[in-house]
């Protein structure tokens, strides 16, 4: 019913919400809590952050100043040799941002042209490679811990075992934690070749069969033809792994909590939060880091934006 009497006793008619306003209410109904989400979590502590950046509490007080003092510490103590934990986090982050880079992007691509031409059991060898993107990251660090484990439990050291040899200690030792770091990015990094492979699969057929009549080899039509007409998938790689180049961080928390010489700047700044020893100095560390990033990610688009895009 949509008539409600009034105490004169004449009948006042409710309208109803029209379809347009409907939508608006669900509409801005949807969205109220992505956004409050993003503003109190991400724009309200980012602010945050960046005024701590410039704050210190003096000594023995609970006075707080503004100053420069955090950024002045970053280069006397981080960079200085007073704190070697940061100079050897941001030498182990450059390392895993190469590695990354200059190994993972090209074994991605290159991956993913075998992958595309279809290489014998290629079915198996896409659902071996993209496991390790669906399986938990716990599950998955649990798994290759077993694998690796120096105790006599472990799958590698009874193999070696079985041959009268001792496999080493390769997450509880200096010489070895890097290393088996970087492998087991390896390990779980060959996921994003399944981007350019189906990139590549929308390369019309006409422009590979009129490279194979003219003889092209499948290094040079990789290279030649394939590479520039996928280029803006590429780009976006390349411009991702970029952005997170102060990030870049194997999984330390979960291996050996920055030990062995496996300190990184992503887990530092989580060990400053943690702690709650001086947040101040972790977000001064962490603004830092963010403005150096900055030119780097600008001459990097620029870059990539050299090469012209292909239409087909």
């Amino acid at each position: 019913m949509n008539e409600q009497r009034t105490s004169g006793g004449a009948c006042k008619v409710k309208k109803p919400i029209s379809a347009a306003a409907s939508r608006k209410i669900f509409i801005i109904t949807f969205l109220a809590w992505p956004v409050l989400h993003w503003f109190v979590f991400y724009f309200l502590t980012n602010i945050n952050s960046i005024l701590m950046a410039f704050q210190r509490t003096v000594p023995g007080t609970n006075i707080v100043e503004w100053t420069t003092y955090n950024f002045e510490n970053i280069f006397i103590e981080g960079f200085g040799g007073g704190e070697a934990l940061l100079k050897e986090a941001t030498i182990n982050t450059l390392t895993f941002f190469a590695f990354g880079f200059f190994v993972l992007q090209p074994l991605n691509i290159i991956v993913g042209y075998f992958f595309y031409k279809k290489m014998p059991a290629y079915k198996v060898f896409r659902f071996m490679f993209y496991l390790p993107a669906i399986i938990p990251t716990m599950v998955m660090a649990t798994l290759f811990k077993y694998i690796i484990a120096a105790e006599s439990s472990g799958l590698l050291a009874s193999v070696f075992s079985y041959f009268g040899a001792k496999l080493p200690n390769l997450i509880g030792s200096s010489e070895y934690a890097m290393k088996t770091m970087l492998f087991y990015n390896l390990w779980t990094g060959l996921t994003s070749f399944l981007l350019t492979s189906n990139a590549m699969k929308r390369v019309p057929v006409e422009i590979i069969e009129s490279a194979q009549i003219d003889g092209v080899k499948p290094m040079r039509e990789l290279v030649s033809i394939l590479v520039p007409l996928v280029w803006p998938i590429i780009a976006v790689s390349i411009i991702t792994s970029v952005l997170s180049i102060f990030t870049s961080s194997g999984p330390i928390l979960i291996f050996t909590k920055g030990e062995y010489g496996t300190y990184t700047i992503a887990y530092w700044l989580f060990e400053k939060v943690l702690t709650v020893t001086n947040l101040e100095y972790a977000a001064a560390a962490g603004l830092f880091f963010t403005v150096l990033g900055f030119p780097i990610l600008a001459f990097t688009k620029w870059l990539t934006r050299k090469v012209e895009d292909v239409e087909y």
